[in-house]
């Protein structure tokens, strides 16, 4: 006789260890429209969909069923067409594991890491309960009221990674005709609405510059021809194994490992090549690297630099007591992949080589880990530092007035008794 399946928590695994889950915001009518990933909970390389974070520039539009949808590529191409989603899916597919990390991910550590600063240390910690999303201000209120709505609003844990499936942008162009005095490739989204300036404000954390109002827009990039024909920049119907869910930007999305998750464009319904760089207004005024906000040499901002995680230990898990204490971590790089990390248990005087698992991912993170003997009780600062295939260490990215792209070496600080 077969027996009886077993129902309850036992079907999932062990019931006592915790499930990683995103921390949630919501707009006013209950939907969400944001979540930061719990990247401190997560075990392997791939976080889990319902962990994955979600970030939205504009407003997200109503769902489009499948079997409704359709992509118009058109421009500088032979034979413009309509693409249905069964057309992309009958063509030659690809599949990509990247870590998508939001541009402004740990801005508020460039900050904290600044000499003479007296800024609270940011936590990756996330608490019960849901988050206040930037939407929930007016750019109308008073500029006081909006500096102390920034203050309390996090800028860590909006990253995560996944397997990402599709067909290649380049198949679809080549299939189109793809002239040659193509130079970009404009990609737009059906989310629109009016930038918010609570964005760059947040962004900056000053309110004393004056943000640019292009009125109502569609959330659009222009990438170079060369990024657009790299076989790992994709148009992707699939997430983690299964199809895409709204919030991620079904039915399709644009994949462009290496740069940062605001070049992913979601809910694409329109892709025009061009014969110049399109003005887009997210990486001509926002997306940018500039020193100040009336720097003239503004510069929009593509491949993240190469950086490091330290998962364990952490600050809240101190004290710690002496003996063998593992160290471990995540490291990726906007420009290929990881392959060296060096961690410092004395604040930086002195490097000793972790161990890096190699998985021949190019866009994906490395896991990490380093065995730390410790004899003597005290105040210790655990640092880590990445080096990618092209040769880059970490730091790369330098300060900017919109704190993007912030790769630093941040110490873990931590007591041992």
């Amino acid at each position: 006789m077969a027996k009886k399946e077993i129902e309850g928590d036992w079907v999932l695994g062990w019931p006592d260890r915790k499930r990683p889950v995103h921390k949630q915001s919501k707009d006013a009518e209950g939907r969400v429209i944001g979540a930061r990933t719990p990247i401190l909970d997560q075990e392997g390389l791939i976080t889990p969909t319902d962990a994955s974070y979600i970030v939205a520039q504009l407003r997200m539009p109503e769902p489009v069923h499948p079997d409704d949808y359709t992509v118009a590529v058109s421009g500088l191409v032979e034979r413009p067409a309509d693409f249905t989603l069964d057309d992309l899916r009958k063509l030659p597919g690809h599949s990509v594991r990247a870590v998508i990390e939001c541009a402004g991910n740990d801005g508020d550590f460039f900050n904290y890491l600044d000499e003479g600063s007296n800024a609270k240390k940011p936590s990756m910690v996330l608490d019960e309960g849901d988050t206040v999303h930037w939407r929930q201000s007016s750019p109308d209120v008073d500029p006081d009221a909006v500096d102390d709505f920034l203050e309390g609003l996090p800028t860590t844990c909006f990253l995560s990674s996944g397997e990402w499936t599709g067909v290649p942008l380049a198949e679809v162009l080549n299939r189109c005709g793809l002239k040659s005095d193509a130079v970009a490739v404009r990609v737009e989204g059906w989310d629109e609405g009016r930038p918010d300036p609570v964005v760059q404000y947040l962004s900056a954390r000053r309110t004393d510059f004056e943000v640019v109002d292009p009125g109502i827009i569609n959330f659009d990039k222009g990438l170079p021809l060369e990024k657009a024909l790299h076989p790992d920049t994709i148009l992707a119907w699939s997430h983690n194994g299964e199809y895409l869910r709204h919030v991620h930007g079904a039915p399709l999305r644009l994949v462009v490992p290496g740069w940062a998750g605001n070049w992913w464009i979601k809910w694409i319904h329109k892709i025009e090549v061009m014969d110049h760089m399109p003005d887009c207004y997210h990486q001509t005024h926002y997306f940018i690297f500039a020193k100040s906000p009336d720097d003239p040499d503004k510069k929009m901002m593509t491949a993240m630099g190469v950086k490091t995680l330290i998962v364990e230990p952490r600050d809240e898990d101190s004290p710690l007591s002496i003996g063998s204490h593992a160290v471990r971590g995540l490291a990726w790089s906007g420009e290929g992949a990881v392959t060296d990390v060096e961690v410092s248990t004395d604040g930086g005087a002195t490097w000793a080589e972790a161990h890096v698992e190699k998985t021949g991912d190019k866009w994906l993170w490395a896991r990490w880990s380093y065995v730390w003997e410790v004899g003597e009780p005290g105040t210790y600062a655990i640092m880590a530092r990445a080096t990618d295939e092209t040769g880059r260490r970490q730091p790369q990215t330098e300060w900017n007035f919109q704190r993007k792209h912030f790769d630093g070496i941040v110490p873990v600080d931590v007591t041992v008794e």
